[in-house]
């Protein structure tokens, strides 16, 4: 198997910090480049102020300020253990934001991992703030399930919504216009079958950038399926084109390599592993081994134990039950979980229960996106595939990426046409202010304790 080299790319080490143990540094990337800082831990009381949406309302002047002292208090560089929102510390203590009250944003912390759609950019903040002058300005988003809509009259290569902006990315507190998975696609019909004109599905070789994350040769990035790691006995070279990496024998990778690219999440599951040491992270690491397994019993009964759950927004991983007690495989426990979810349709349920019995004893590759998330522009494994993050790790990734969009027209780009001035349906996620209501934004903000 002829190993592949990582494309030329400018200087970028997607967070946390590759360069720094991620446990004791924070690093994130903002449009000005990497923001990194030591791990600053302490502990802090957690203060509620409410605000109250108009339906117009997006900046929120002074809203940070103390009503009672009327100074900044609070810190958004502290890393806490012993706070639920923070997820034991992997976050800093920024401003939460919950819209509306009673549905906290967990997604900014690991239950992300449990989303459909796990994508950082989109979900992680829906607003940012001003600790210099106390202001608050959010990016609330809003779930468009399915729009009427007319491609151009021109050529059929583009096709407008109704509501914009189109959301795009907040990273670092800061928003900017990377695309992301906010347009999730365009159909013929309401019941969005057939071709996705919006959306390309593709299979590629890729080089991983360091141990943890590889740069997505297509954006944006509109959702992951699956990352299988490049075996020393696979015959790549024959099933993937040499200009492009793009699988051209999808079936021969399946029987072959035992990647189910027919189900991906088949291989949802930890494979063995093993420990080793690591400079970069300053100890012991677990790397996968034996990364093939049959489906089993176990897993069919996991799944049955889970029919009937669903997902909500923010109810589900740790935000289930509003807590964090320091144990990720909770995350995997209970509830709703998507890698149950073989249909994908937001429920598990014996639909599922029938796809994964179909399979049982089979024999695949382990998928090491389990537990992982992307950007617009990357993917991430759940595994560290390189002890120090040296680039080079060869994977096969199974992701769709979409023609683009711009935000603040609200004008989507299509990768295929039904043709001219022709009815079509959309899905996507739009900015919108807070609805009218007395108290219906929660913000949670940290006054440091000595």
């Amino acid at each position: 198997m002829t190993r592949l080299q990582p494309r030329p790319q400018p200087e970028r080490i997607y967070e946390p910090n590759i360069i720094h143990n991620p446990f004791t540094w924070m690093g994130i990337w903002t449009p000005q480049g990497w923001r990194v800082n030591r791990k600053r831990f302490g502990k802090a009381q957690r203060l509620n102020v409410t605000l109250s949406g108009d339906g117009k309302t997006t900046f929120f002047p002074e809203a940070l300020i103390d009503p009672d002292t009327r100074r900044i208090e609070w810190r958004d560089d502290l890393h806490l253990t012993d706070d639920p929102f923070t997820d034991g510390g992997i976050y800093p203590a920024d401003p939460r934001v919950e819209y509306p009250s009673g549905r906290p944003r967990w997604a900014v912390s690991h239950t992300l991992l449990c989303y459909p759609v796990a994508d950082h950019t989109l979900y992680t903040h829906e607003y940012t703030w001003d600790l210099t002058h106390g202001h608050l300005q959010t990016h609330f988003h809003k779930h468009v399930m399915l729009e009427e809509a007319r491609t151009d009259a021109i050529d059929g290569r583009t096709v407008r919504v109704q509501h914009t902006p189109i959301c795009a990315s907040i990273e670092a507190n800061i928003a900017y216009p990377l695309l992301n998975s906010a347009v999730r696609g365009v159909w013929k019909n309401p019941q969005k079958q057939g071709t996705n004109f919006y959306a390309r599905r593709v299979v590629q070789r890729i080089a991983m950038y360091n141990g943890v994350y590889l740069i997505a040769p297509h954006t944006p990035v509109v959702q992951c399926h699956g990352i299988w790691q490049a075996l020393p006995e696979d015959r790549l070279d024959e099933l993937f084109d040499r200009e492009t990496d793009l699988c051209k024998d999808r079936s021969r990778l399946i029987e072959q390599c035992r990647i189910s690219l027919d189900e991906p999440k088949l291989g949802m599951f930890q494979p063995k592993y093993r420990q080793v040491k690591s400079d970069v992270y300053e100890g012991e690491i677990a790397l996968p081994t034996e990364q093939h397994a049959p489906v089993s019993e176990e897993r069919l009964k996991a799944l049955r134990k889970r029919l009937g759950s669903k997902f909500i927004p923010g109810k589900v991983g740790y935000g289930a039950a509003n807590s964090f007690d320091g144990n990720a495989e909770d995350l995997a426990t209970a509830g709703y979980q998507c890698a149950y979810d073989f249909n994908n349709d937001g429920v598990i349920d014996h639909r599922d229960a029938d796809i994964l019995e179909r399979h049982l004893g089979r024999i695949v590759r382990a998928n090491l996106y389990f537990g992982g998330y992307f950007g617009g522009d990357w993917l991430s494994t759940a595994w560290c595939l390189e002890p120090n993050h040296r680039p080079g790790v060869e994977v096969i990734a199974d992701y769709e990426y979409g023609g683009g969009y711009d935000s603040q027209t609200g004008v989507i780009r299509l990768l295929e046409t039904p043709g001219p001035n022709q009815p079509v349906w959309v899905e996507y996620h739009h900015e919108t202010p807070a609805e009218r209501g007395e108290d219906n934004i929660v913000v949670h903000l940290y006054r440091e304790e000595e």
